[in-house]
């Protein structure tokens, strides 16, 4: 794991390692360590003042345009969690059965991906479409 991605400060819609969310950890995870591009959604984000029990809608989309459910996560694929009710979590499914996120105090950092905690939030894991 780059430890690049670890200790940086959640900034909602932030997409830089100055400050990110729990989406600009994975846009930068994409970008800087797969070499592909995914949508930012910050300007949307911040233009359309969006909560995150709302982000739920626009994962949806983002999910059905772009995505494929997979069973077996690898390096790299996208972990979308629960938050309380919503499905408006994620993070990135790292070697070594980890789960980089960001959701707060202390910014982003490494969970197991098997932790009681984060099972029962895991809605599922997805690759996107080649």
């Amino acid at each position: 794991m780059d430890e690049r991605f670890i200790g940086i400060p959640y900034i909602a819609h932030g997409r830089d390692y100055s400050g990110a969310d729990c989406w600009g950890i994975v846009f930068l995870f994409y970008r800087d360590v797969l070499g592909l591009q995914i949508p930012a959604y910050s300007a949307e984000m911040k233009a359309r003042a969006f909560h995150h029990r709302e982000i739920g809608a626009l994962i949806e989309a983002e999910r059905a345009a772009h995505w494929i459910e997979i069973s077996e996560p690898a390096n790299g694929d996208v972990a979308l969690m629960r938050s309380g009710r919503d499905e408006s979590h994620v993070g990135i499914f790292v070697a070594g059965g980890m789960i980089l996120h960001s959701e707060g105090e202390p910014g982003s950092c490494l969970v197991r991906a098997d932790d009681m905690r984060v099972r029962s939030r895991l809605v599922g894991y997805f690759r996107v479409r080649a």
